[in-house]
This record gives structure tokens, sequence and C-alpha cells, in this order.
């Protein structure tokens, strides 16, 4: 039996007109809700490994354990192979952590209001290279081909994920993100259960931008990796 070794970046491309960097993540809460593993790349018979809501700082030092416990991988069917994965999550994380934008400016996350679908979270700006210490704040995957900032000069799209086969905005609900990833290899399943070993990046996971003086804030790319092994 082969093992599965999955790795994949978080799904948040921006392009901009502005300036804009990104930065470490002190915390990047995430609630994930469905995991399933899939026989094709449009998952049409997936097999469930987890499903409820299990909420995990994928910046801490325990995540990896947090993230393995949400499901179980027995039993899978046997003789099934396996070359795809799809994860549901919610689109509203929770962030904490600064970004030096450019030079001596840097964005922190704050307690203003915090990001929905339609606007990005608005950040305290310094620019005295003295960032304020970021608190935690709800940023949220915000909707695409929509222009953002008093600038109107950041716009996000999804249209080409450096790593998921696909990703799919609102769905199976408006509040939650759908993604299928290939597998580095194909995983035939057998009589023991495969053992699973996460582990998170969150240096650059935290994305901001100065649009008309003002810090536009938004979740970046965590680089998770996923193993199955016996």
């Amino acid at each position: 039996m082969h093992s599965i070794v999955i790795k994949f970046f978080f799904f948040f491309f921006f392009s901009y007109n502005l300036f804009a960097a990104s930065g470490e993540a002190d915390k990047y809460e995430v609630t994930m809700k469905k995991v399933e593993l899939c026989t094709s790349s449009s998952c049409s018979s997936p097999t469930v490994v987890a499903t409820g809501s299990q909420s995990v700082n994928v910046a801490s030092l325990s995540a990896g354990a947090e993230a393995a416990a949400f499901g179980s991988t027995s039993g899978l069917p046997i003789g099934t192979s396996f070359t795809h994965l799809r994860v549901t999550l919610n689109r509203s994380f929770t962030i904490e952590g600064e970004v030096n934008v450019s030079g001596d400016n840097w964005c922190s996350t704050d307690s203003s209001a915090a990001g929905t679908a339609t606007a990005l979270h608005r950040g305290t700006l310094k620019t005295d290279n003295s960032p304020t210490d970021g608190t935690d704040q709800t940023l949220y995957l915000a909707d695409a081909a929509t222009n953002y900032g008093d600038g109107n000069d950041i716009t996000i799209s999804y249209a080409s994920p450096s790593s998921a086969v696909s990703i799919t905005i609102g769905s199976p609900s408006s509040s939650e993100v759908q993604l299928i990833y290939k597998l580095t290899s194909t995983y035939i399943a057998g009589p023991i259960a495969p053992k699973i070993k996460v582990s998170f990046d969150t240096s650059t996971a935290l994305g901001a931008g100065i649009s008309d003086s003002k810090c536009e804030m938004w979740p970046q790319e965590p680089i998770v990796t996923i193993s199955l092994t016996e």
C-alpha cells in the first residue's frame, strides 16, 4: 500500500495596484467542517473521513494533532484507489498578527470592524516602524470580482489556485468554501487504517495592503502538509 503525502496552499489569491505584502499570522484559526477522500477530480462519490465543526489554530504547536484528531480513516473501502481530497471550511477565520507592508509602514489586526463577504478587515496603520501588536479579529474569505479599499484598488480572484484542482466559494453553503486537491500519489486502501500527520506554516499567512492611506487586511496562504502512513 502506498502512503499519501498531501501538500497544499490555502487558496487566497489577490491582485492589487498598491503597496501590499504578506506576514506571519501569530494566530490563524480555521473551522473545518468536512474532509473527504475522492477517486477522481470531480469527487462525485466521496468517502467521508470527518464531518462536524472543528476549530484549529494552525499557528499553534498543537495544531497538527488537533487537525488529525478531527476524523478517522478507519473503514476505508479496501481496494479503493483514492486520488484526491476535498475539504470544506468555514469562510470566517480568526487571525492575529502584523505585516510590514513597505519601509516603515506596518499594518496590524485590531478590534475594529471584522471582515465580511463584501469587506476586508481594516487594521491599524503605523508609519514609524513601530507596529501595534495585533489583536484577534475575524477575517473573511471575501467575494471575488469585487474591488476593495477606499482607493478601490484591491481586486480578489480565485481563478488560478496554486495547488488546488478546484475551489468553490459559497459551497455547500454561502458561509463555506470547498476545495479539491490532487494527492501526490494514489492511495490504495487496505485493511490497516492509515495514520494522519499534519503540519502548518503560517509565516506568510496574513496579507495587508495600504489603500488610500488605510490598512486593508485579509487571510493569506498558510502552507499545509498532510501525510497518511501505516
